[in-house]
């Protein structure tokens, strides 16, 4: 007998697998997507592993396949269980990142009534809330069948046991159908079993219909299609064939809709353009490493300023690994960076670059999952999770802008961070892995100069007239609003931002300001007692959104950032009746506004989450942008990263002190990254740029550091006040936030929490493990759900957590991003 080692798709528990019994009616193989029963549900489940023997003594079959090949590879299957033990996530969860678009479903459940004792009151004896069962059941049977999710909601609170009792006593039936998720048809042939089985037909014990189906499936040169054999010598003959090994299933999967590959040779476009000295040095070393696998180190950090080439670095180094047949992934912070990647990527291998990510539809994602597998492509470009993609023959990852905070999956699980698993991937599979950013993360640069990591620098910008001489970087120069206050300035803009902005514009230029704050205010308060209009699930103001953006008329909707719960402007404050309230503080619709008001009759977009959701996407806003239609571009951090249009040659940064005092080790660096990108789209072309940067804290070390465009100032204050407080990169963090939808609750469990790995700490005299914490959450609550949250700093924090037994209502954010 042979047993399958199983991860379910249920709350279990890290790396928890569980035994299942593999009958002779389908092969199973480490990797495949099959139904398991579970309790009294039926779930999807990964086979991890065959094995001779169980966990357990009794054990449950396998139901059936959800597809008939294995979709994970045994590197997928490896890489997976890492991101589970790393990131304390369950093994399904962390095993389903690699699964195709749409294949993760649940079982459809039907509830129907039972017998006719259905209703008796005497079998309801022992439950519950009895009445309310009664009642619930008798709306069954009037309905005649309900989803067990709507039956459940019926039953009211501790539905699920009571629809598990009603089932176990016959009181209702569950009915059970299997989806069979994705877009693929699969056409199902009866085979003939082992070769030896030819002998069962003249074997004792076989029935006249089993003998004639075995006789029919071993004389015919074509396989018999299932339903044909079932329809003609009915269904039992043919399963209990099948589960004696006498026959067996072969699948044929075909596509509905196939995707067109008109170009599927290999095709590398030469590049015209002329590297540099640094970029040749750059290319060089990362090439030597794709050649030769025993070359070190095979991770590389491309540190470069804006407009330094590091794209054309990647592309060589992608070529290379084309050349020697193998594929690359080039991962981007953002989905709206996606298509200008694709652009510049598609030049150089046309017909062979693959595109992966969340707004995707369906079919689309569902097509090129499997043109990547069956080795279409040797390019997939995406964000993070394109890390995933089933890519064949994997040979480089490039991870463009490193340091980007959207690298880290920060809700559900598993929370892993993209750098640290495309490492693991690199050192698992013998791949090169290249680190970019002309900001890299803190940590990143200290491991590039520990040696963990081939540092690479392009310090100078290329010309792209092809001129030798490096372009400079862009004039910067801060502008301190409390003068502008001093000097009765009221508006958003210093006197020094409004003109350069007409004169930018006058002058046939472009220009781009930059606010990392949506909507129009970020709050509304009464000006009689400072009551702040708040969201009634999270702890937040609401932002006020102009009416003429939104289409929800002139009002215009207050909006939570956290939820997206809405409401109306109000009239009255809700506190004093007061009539006085008024929209405070400015975001980017505002900024749009003004510059309406500044320059009538330009041309102005704006791009930010909200603009993005309801208008064109963002090709088409790149197109307008690129052309010279669009003269100013308002935006958050959307417009800071990848735009390269020589025209640009102003950047306003409207208020820079956004964030930057949050109470996070890494505000300060965070602030840097963005001024230093948004900063970079200016000057790119034969124009100087010019950035003006307006803030009410103009000696911050990180705008004095982002104004001069200096990596080693920033890294200096940070690696110093990091070594100082234990910071990473001198400690690992595991970041802890209890949920609850009550106050008192939450905190009590926070401090019983923190007070018990106190006492770990104490019992097993660990020197290097500090708990910091518990502090309510910033905000303190979310979604209805108060938050209290610890911090556990320290070296061997793995093993520190082994023994440690947490509720549901915490989440644990291995090498965490944030920490408020």
């Amino acid at each position: 007998m042979e047993y399958a080692e199983v991860a379910v798709d249920a709350p279990v528990g890290a790396s928890r697998t569980f035994s299942y019994h593999v009958s002779g009616r389908f092969p199973v193989e480490p990797g495949q997507l099959v139904w398991v029963p579970f309790g009294s549900r039926t779930l999807q489940g990964i086979v991890v592993e065959l094995a001779p023997a169980p966990q357990v003594e009794a054990t449950k079959d396998i139901l059936e396949p959800v597809e008939p090949s294995p979709l994970l590879t045994p590197l997928a299957l490896q890489l997976g269980r890492w991101i589970s033990r790393y990131y304390l996530a369950g093994l399904f969860d962390s095993l389903s990142l690699f699964l195709p678009p749409a294949f993760k479903a649940h079982v459809i459940s039907t509830i129907t009534p039972g017998d006719d004792r259905c209703g008796d009151p005497d079998n309801l004896e022992g439950l519950t809330r009895p009445d309310e069962t009664a009642a619930a059941v008798d709306a069954l049977r009037l309905a005649r069948r309900m989803p067990e999710s709507e039956f459940t909601k019926v039953l009211g609170k501790g539905g699920i046991r009571a629809v598990n009792r009603l089932v176990d006593r016959k009181i209702v039936q569950r009915k059970v159908s299997l989806p069979h998720p994705g877009r693929f048809r699969y056409d199902c042939q009866i085979v003939p079993g082992s070769a030896p089985q030819r002998l069962a037909l003249v074997a004792d014990g076989l029935s006249e219909r089993q003998s004639r189906l075995l006789e029919a499936v071993f004389d015919r040169t074509q396989p018999i299609p299932l339903t044909t054999a079932r329809k003609e010598f009915g269904a039992y003959t043919v399963d209990s064939l099948l589960d004696r090994g006498m026959l067996g299933l072969e699948w044929t999967r075909t596509s509905p809709s196939p995707v067109s590959h008109a170009d599927a040779g290999i095709h590398v476009g030469r590049p015209a353009l002329t590297l540099t000295a640094a970029q040749a040095t750059a290319v060089a070393r990362i090439i030597a490493s794709v050649d030769d696998p025993a070359v070190q180190p095979r991770s590389f950090l491309l540190h470069g300023v804006t407009g330094s080439g590091k794209t054309e670095v990647y592309l060589r180094a992608i070529e290379r690994v084309v050349e020697r047949g193998r594929q690359a992934i080039f991962l981007v912070p953002e989905i709206s960076l996606t298509p200008q990647t694709v652009e510049r990527v598609s030049a150089r291998f046309p017909g062979r670059v693959a595109v992966l990510h969340s707004r995707q539809k369906q079919a689309e994602k569902f097509n090129q999952w499997w043109g990547i597998r069956d080795g279409r492509y040797d390019v997939v470009v995406g964000p993070r999770s394109a890390l995933f993609a089933p890519v064949p023959n994997l040979g480089l990852v490039v991870i463009d802008e490193e340091h980007e905070a959207t690298f880290k999956q920060q809700e559900g699980q598993p929370r892993y961070h993209t750098r640290t698993t495309a490492l693991e991937l690199g050192r698992m599979s013998g791949s090169v892995v290249v680190l970019g950013s002309a900001t890299p993360d803190v940590e990143s640069y200290f491991l590039a100069e520990q040696g963990r990591y081939g540092l690479l620098q392009l310090p100078h910008r290329i010309n792209p007239d092809g001129d030798a001489r490096p372009l400079p970087l862009a004039r910067t120069e801060i502008c301190d609003m409390r003068e502008e206050l001093r000097q009765g300035n009221r508006s958003i803009f210093s006197r020094v931002l409004e003109q350069a902005l007409k004169d930018c514009v006058s002058r046939g230029q472009q220009a781009i300001l930059f606010l990392n704050r949506r909507g129009s205010a970020p709050f509304v308060q009464c000006r009689d007692c400072g009551y702040v209009v708040t969201c009634s699930g999270c702890a937040v103001s609401l932002t006020y959104h102009s009416g003429d953006s939104s289409g929800s008329g002139p009002a215009g909707p207050l909006l939570c950032h956290q939820c997206n719960r809405r409401r109306r402007m109000p009239r009255n404050c809700r506190q004093c009746g007061g009539s006085r309230i008024r929209q405070l503080g400015i975001g980017t619709q505002r900024v749009e506004q003004e510059v309406s008001r500044v320059l009538p009759g330009a041309k102005i977009e704006r791009w930010d989450m909200d603009a993005s959701r309801g208008g064109d996407g963002p090709e088409e806003m790149m197109r307008r942008l690129a052309s010279g239609e669009t003269q100013v571009l308002v935006g958050t951090q959307m417009v800071a990263k990848g735009l390269d249009v020589p025209n640009v040659t102003l950047v306003g940064v409207v208020l820079a002190d956004v964030g930057i005092n949050l109470p996070d080790f890494r505000s300060g660096e965070r602030a840097f990254g963005l001024l230093c990108q948004v900063a970079g789209r200016a000057g790119r072309g034969s124009v100087p740029g010019r950035v003006i940067i307006q803030t009410y804290s103009p000696g911050h070390y990180a705008i004095t550091a982002a104004a001069n465009q200096d990596y080693s100032q920033l890294y200096q204050q940070e690696i110093a006040a990091r070594r100082e407080q234990g910071n990473p990169p001198f400690n690992r963090l595991v970041h802890l936030v209890c949920h609850d939808t009550s106050a008192g609750v939450c905190q009590r469990q926070a401090l019983a929490t923190a007070r018990l790995f106190r006492q770990m700490v104490a019992v097993q005299g660990l020197a290097d493990v500090e708990i910091v914490g518990p502090a309510p959450g910033i905000p303190q609550r979310v979604r209805g759900q108060y938050r209290w949250h610890l911090t556990l700093r320290g070296r061997n924090l793995h093993r520190f957590l082994e023994g440690a037994t947490l509720s549901p209502s915490w989440t644990v954010d291995v090498d965490p991003v944030r920490v408020v």
